[in-house]
């Protein structure tokens, strides 16, 4: 509320300036409070803040990891309104497919483009495909949706999900673990991207190969194909930087019955492996959490397991054959269970060890296959599945896109309701109203809710603090004991993903002497020019020697002599941070990449001084300024904070953000 209230007072401020006709739609923006709604695990459910239980039912949408490097249905019809009818129809939660080298170039500055669907969106010409992923984030969060980000693929490729281990070519362990903690890093401060689901599908090609070095195993070697490893490492890293992020761990496909693994070559077409294997879908079994459980030590209570699982229409495995043919429904469900579910996934959750979100589930519900009516029963029996274990079994459902051939989508050209913006898309009823809409999670008067605390689910939903208020929450969650794991993560020792940044040249007094103070440095909130990282002044008191930021916020003094120092960071616009005993007696890093030292926007020069506090002063400058862009008269360069050469509402949610904040405020380093 104080955050809304303090801009509500920067909106007063600026009417009182501007004619009203400007403030119009700046007035529709509504800030919520960020960080309210990271989850975390107690027993077998995820939980809010307050330990109150949340079901997260929810859908794919792939795109980013596609070489279009977008929402695929942008093709088809309005984006926007695409995602508006998402929130509309109950989905609370999207599972955002992206490959690691488009994160890894975000990283590095590059922003490679995206397909140009402008002809339908408007909104989105000129947009590469940072921007892009970052308005469609901004419209999720608009309408209630949280994101949970899905490496899908090493390499944005179409095709990509079928290779079958997380590096490939220039994509190594190290760019993948590199990738994720600048996610982490990333997404830290907005709470619209709920979780990492770490790497879509680990699994085991057909044909021949060697089964250890080139499929995903799940042991406790240090193999570089040992999936709980590089899971349970990458984790770690992403935790440290980010601890409220949840972790969707997914399984590998088969596991060996007396949990040894073929070595040499093996041809799995037909089977010619000396050592027997329990098989599942990709990413789906998750058998050897049995006997190699994720241990993530004191972040544990982020961890979630995420299985995958399809019908006979995506593969026609054994348990769908024989009796599940002439089955009713229950039986089948009973069968399913038996043959494939208990084993592989169910006893995780059954057994105390961690809450479960089936990642992908979903199938084609139209159509002339003889297998279509199989492919049904199969999915009435999972639906049922999931809502006989609310709140412990989570799901996001594949898949929204027109685009997937053996599974179909929500959206549909076939038979289905009309929306605002699907042009020639609909809605697909049956597949939604059969299937997925049992699922959701809903109050007893049918409202749809969210996993915001604040905003509502769409046009028909309530926000998590609205079902709280109703008296109809579930009690807080009682947890589970676990079962006892290695209080030591099993790890190899990491190589350093640190990357070797383009350097400033620093402004040295000495020649070739003494030692090298260096650091990063990044502005608090969401941007995506890189200049915004650019122009940190970092000074020694006492002494002439400085640096100044680069794009990638690293900053380098050279040639520092040995004794102890108080280094004060400055910008205009942004408050002065002063960082006192800093000793040097060898080259000194104050700050990682991945933990940057932290800048406050908003405290805006008056009469060329700033005051160390951003207050109502900085309100009136802005407000001065507000809606003139860098070619207009009385432009105030310091107060575009994202660089985007415009002061408009993205600048004043920034200053509001960090009303009242000062130069002492800023926390001490270790």
């Amino acid at each position: 509320m104080k955050k809304i209230f303090i801009l509500s007072l920067v909106m007063i401020l600026i009417s009182s300036v501007i004619p009203s006709s400007i403030t119009a739609s700046a007035e529709e923006v509504d800030v919520t409070e960020q960080g309210d709604d990271w989850l975390h695990v107690e027993g077998t459910n995820i939980v809010d803040k307050d330990g109150k239980k949340v079901w997260l039912t929810g859908a794919n949408w792939f795109g980013f990891n596609c070489r279009e490097r977008m929402l695929l249905d942008s093709y088809h019809s309005n984006i926007v309104k695409d995602i508006e009818i998402v929130a509309d129809k109950g989905i609370n939660v999207v599972r955002l497919p992206i490959a690691t080298d488009l994160l890894y170039a975000w990283s590095k500055g590059q922003y490679p483009i995206s397909t140009d669907t402008s002809y339908n969106n408007e909104a989105l010409a000129g947009l590469n495909s940072y921007e892009l992923f970052h308005f469609m984030l901004e419209n999720f969060k608009r309408v209630g949706i949280k994101v949970i980000l899905d490496v899908h693929s090493a390499e944005t490729d179409n095709m990509g999900h079928t290779h079958p281990v997380w590096f490939k070519g220039t994509i190594t362990e190290e760019v993948f673990k590199s990738a994720w903690v600048w996610a982490a890093n990333h997404f830290k401060d907005d709470d619209t991207v709920i979780g990492f689901d770490l790497k879509n599908e680990p699994h085991t090609n057909t044909g021949t190969l060697k089964m250890m070095s080139q499929s995903a195993i799940w042991d406790d070697s240090n193999r570089a194909t040992n999936w709980k490893r590089v899971a349970q490492e990458t984790a770690l890293k992403i935790l440290e930087v980010h601890p409220n992020v949840l972790i969707f761990v997914e399984g590998v496909e088969i596991y060996p019955k007396d949990g040894k693994w073929d070595d040499e070559e093996v041809d799995l077409s037909p089977w010619t492996g000396k050592n027997e294997y329990y098989g599942n879908w990709w990413g789906g079994n998750l058998r050897g959490v049995k006997d190699y459980p994720i241990n993530l030590g004191k972040y544990q209570k982020q961890l979630v397991y995420s299985p995958h699982d399809y019908g006979p229409l995506v593969y026609e495995q054994e348990w769908f054959k024989g009796e599940f043919v002439t089955a009713d429904d229950d039986t089948a469900k009973k069968i399913l269970y038996d043959e494939c579910w208990k084993e592989n996934w169910a006893y995780i959750m059954e057994d105390g060890i961690a809450p479960l979100l089936v990642g992908e589930w979903g199938g084609l519900t139209e159509g002339g296959d003889k297998l279509l009516d199989l492919n049904k029963k199969y999915l009435r029996s999972m639906r049922d599945y999931i809502v006989e274990n609310k709140y412990k079994l989570h799901h996001t459902f594949w898949c929204i896109n027109i685009d997937s051939a053996d599974t179909g989508g929500l959206l549909t050209r076939g038979e289905g309701t009309a929306f605002e913006g699907g042009r020639d898309l609909k809605w697909n009823d049956n597949k939604y109203d059969n299937y997925l809409l049992p699922t959701l999670w809903q109050n007893k008067e049918g409202k749809f809710v969210g996993l915001d605390h604040k905003l509502p689910l769409g046009k028909n939903g309530i926000s998590v603090s609205d079902f709280v208020e109703s008296g109809e929450t579930p009690t807080k969650s009682t947890p589970t004991p676990t079962k006892p794991t290695s209080t030591k993560p099993t790890s190899t020792k990491p190589t350093s993903t640190k990357p070797t940044p383009t350097k400033v040249t620093p402004t040295p007094t000495e020649n070739g002497s003494g030692f090298t103070v260096s650091g990063y440095i990044k502005p608090v909130f969401n941007y995506t020019s890189s200049s915004v990282m650019a122009g940190f002044k970092v000074e020694l008191d006492g002494t002439e020697l400085s640096a100044v930021s680069d794009d990638n916020g690293f900053f380098a003094i050279k040639n520092v002599p040995g004794k102890t120092y108080t280094i004060k960071i400055s910008k205009a616009g942004y408050l002065e941070r002063t960082i006192s005993s800093i000793t040097v007696n060898a080259d000194k890093e104050i700050s990682g990449e991945t933990a940057p030292l932290d800048m406050w926007a908003g405290d805006l020069p008056v009469k060329e001084v700033q005051d160390g506090t951003i207050n109502i002063a900085d309100v009136v400058e802005l407000a001065k300024a507000f809606n003139k862009v860098s070619t207009d008269t009385g432009f105030l360069t310091c107060a575009d904070f994202n660089s985007d050469n415009s002061i408009n509402m993205s600048d004043v949610i920034i200053l509001a953000k960090n009303f009242n904040k000062t130069s002492a405020g800023y926390p001490a380093i270790n």
